[in-house]
């Protein structure tokens, strides 16, 4: 297992261990039925299902997802890290989004929530 698939199993074993961040995901998803997120990293492409109650990690190629990212797996789990600020990533074209890129911030606040829940 890589260590970006290492985070996501943290982050969804997070989500559905704590009450609080289920509720993030329901104000996050909204009145849809949920969002996906697709990556395409040197690993290869995975994507991220987001439904109100929960988070799973799929292998492959989502046809039509709700926002893309395209970037090096360390550049992807630095960013999800805190680790590496994502303006620079995208000033420096390291990361390039595609589709609605307004979903990378409540994925940040609910990381946030996570890592610091987690402590």
């Amino acid at each position: 297992m890589t260590q970006l698939q290492e985070f996501f199993q943290f982050l969804m074993a997070q989500v559905r261990d704590k009450p609080n961040l289920k509720d993030t995901l329901a104000e996050w998803v909204g009145p849809y039925h949920g969002k996906v997120l697709q990556l395409h990293t040197n690993e290869g492409d995975q994507y991220i299902v987001v439904t109100k109650d929960n988070m799973t990690l799929h292998d492959g190629v989502y046809p039509s997802p709700d926002v893309v990212y395209k970037a090096s797996a360390e550049t992807i789990l630095g960013i999800f890290t805190g680790e590496t600020p994502f303006r620079d990533t995208m000033k420096d074209g390291s990361l390039i989004v595609i589709g609605n890129a307004h979903e990378s911030n409540p994925l940040a606040n609910l990381i946030l929530e996570a890592m610091t829940g987690a402590f």
